[in-house]
């Protein structure tokens, strides 16, 4: 794995890591309070359709189990990892701590 693919993963752990937070958190609300303004009951039933929690775990899946173990690989498994990888940086383009060097 290159500096830069290190950058970018370390980067993206972070991102997700907030991202995950913040999903647990938005699901709690509205599991233990509902969102009155928008007619939505407390409970555990309601809340998991709120926050992305699981789109959050996906995406650190994904990046652990499918790109970052084959980053620095030879051919193209490590060519389509370091695209893949650059693909999901790339969601977070406007984000503090983006560099625009890692564009796909």
């Amino acid at each position: 794995m290159t500096p830069e693919q290190t950058a970018i993963v370390d980067f993206l752990r972070a991102r997700y890591a907030s991202s995950l937070h913040t999903s647990r958190s938005i699901q709690n609300l509205v599991a233990t309070e509902g969102l009155p303004s928008l007619n939505v009951a407390p409970g555990p039933e309601t809340a998991s359709q709120f926050g992305g929690v699981h789109a959050a775990e996906t995406r650190i899946r994904f990046l652990d189990e499918t790109v970052a173990p084959y980053l620095g690989t030879a051919g193209p498994t490590g060519r389509i990892a370091d695209i893949q990888l650059r693909l999901l940086a790339w969601e977070h383009r406007d984000a503090h701590g983006y560099d625009e060097g890692w564009a796909p």
